[in-house]
């Protein structure tokens, strides 16, 4: 375990010598998109890490299915209420590189604290598990807004498919390496100490990536002068009458409004069994670290392919088609889970969501940004984030709660009903076209 870790610390200098060295050959554009695309693939160590096993972790430590849904929602609640004013912080900001690394040290540096909670807490360590990660939704909050507002700039319009759809495929494939070695870690760990290693080696492959993002050099950013968006245009007003004023210009652009009522509806599908699939495999399956790990794998092959797949069908017909076809498809993975009874059938499934969830990741980002006038796109993202981060808070809770009268698997076949009510607004308001 130890050569794991010390494995890790070794490669990430040589790597990021190796890297920076062939990317200085390169016009600053492209290097960026490359350090780009390295920064991302780095991250598969966080999400095949603790994104991945931290649920089942508390699961294991006998967590009841409140708190696990907790796990999810208590970010999603911070991050709601934290985006709109975080927006008009952005807004005025130059640096959006500096300023994305600078929370994210903030952010990761959380990894590390639950790494030793173990350490420092005997009783309650679920709970302050969870209270630890609901924290890190205060940096969160402010990244994703920087982030976004970064890659804004960073990747052309007309690039955005196939950089995107690249980069997540590097990051599946690191995920599907690392979720699988990390299971077979954990199933030949005593625990905690199995699950701690991971949680620092997510830690150490988040200080990696940060590197690597500090590279990438884009014009300063000119602070936005919207009446909305800007405390100095709205110096002297009430909070009510500047929130109102900016609320009140998302009317102006009808097709932002219809993005964010019918994504809502989507996401609440998606995630009303969320918190429930790590209660499921382990509660009703037993199924093991190892095969939670295969299934992970699996989800991250997938994950490859559909965003290739799907990349290259968003660039020559439009979002529209892919949002309809990909909503369909995920509608499938509940109604599956609730069909299966074994823990070795788990990967397959895992496949159907890893294809058709790529459809959608890709559909929503360039829909959002190509909807968001640019000189208020930090704003737009904020309220886009809120609405997302709503159904987050609001789904799972849900899902949580109706397990009391309702047995885990009627509500996934509930979930794959709700995508086919997405897929009819989609339809409808043709969310996608541009």
């Amino acid at each position: 375990m130890k050569a794991l870790v010390n494995s890790v610390v070794r490669l990430g200098p040589r790597l990021a010598s190796v890297l920076h060295r062939r990317a200085r050959e390169l016009p600053q554009s492209e290097r960026n998109i490359r350090l780009f695309c390295t920064d991302t693939a780095i991250q598969g160590l966080i999400m095949g890490g603790i994104s991945s096993y931290i649920s089942v972790f508390i699961v294991r430590l006998g967590a009841p299915n409140l708190l696990v849904s907790l796990l999810m929602s208590l970010p999603a609640v911070i991050g709601a209420v934290l985006y709109v004013p975080l927006g008009w912080f952005v807004e005025r900001q130059r640096d959006m590189i500096r300023l994305t690394n600078r929370y994210r040290l903030v952010h990761r540096g959380g990894f590390l604290l639950i790494a030793l909670a173990p350490f420092l807490f005997k009783a309650h360590l679920p709970e302050v598990i969870v209270a630890l990660w609901a924290l890190g939704a205060v940096p969160g909050a402010l990244i994703n807004l920087s982030w976004t507002a970064a890659v804004a700039e960073m990747v052309p319009a007309q690039r955005r498919p196939s950089v995107n759809g690249f980069r997540w495929a590097l990051v599946s494939l690191v995920t599907a390496a690392s979720v699988a070695g990390f299971g077979y870690l954990l199933e030949h760990s005593p625990s905690p100490i199995g699950y701690q290693i991971v949680f620092a080696v997510s830690f150490l492959g988040g200080l990696l990536s940060m590197y690597f993002w500090s590279l990438i050099k884009l014009p300063a950013v000119e602070p936005s002068a919207s009446v909305p968006a800007s405390p100095e245009v709205a110096r002297g007003s009430t909070l009510a009458q500047r929130l109102r004023a900016y609320f009140g210009s998302f009317a102006e652009e009808p097709a932002f409004v219809r993005f964010l009522l019918t994504t809502f509806v989507l996401r609440f599908g998606l995630n009303l069994p969320a918190a429930l699939y790590s209660i499921y495999w382990i509660r009703n399956l037993k199924a093991s670290d190892v095969w939670i790990g295969w299934r992970g794998t699996a989800s991250s092959l997938a994950l490859v392919v559909g965003y290739f797949a799907w990349g290259r069908i968003a660039s020559r017909k439009g979002h529209h088609p892919v949002l309809l076809a990909c909503t369909l498809g995920m509608g499938l993975y509940p109604v599956l889970t609730a069909l299966v009874r074994t823990q070795t059938l788990l990967p397959l499934v895992a496949i159907v969501f890893g294809f058709f969830v790529t459809g959608i990741d890709l559909a929503f980002f360039d829909t959002l940004l190509h909807v968001c006038p640019p000189k208020k796109r930090a704003s737009f993202v904020a309220v886009n984030l809120v609405f997302a981060d709503l159904a987050l808070f609001v789904a799972p809770m849900t899902g949580s709660l109706l397990t009391r009268w309702v047995d885990i698997r009627t509500l996934f076949f509930v979930a794959g009903g709700i995508h086919l009510l997405a897929l009819m607004l989609f339809w409808l308001f043709r969310t996608g076209v541009e």
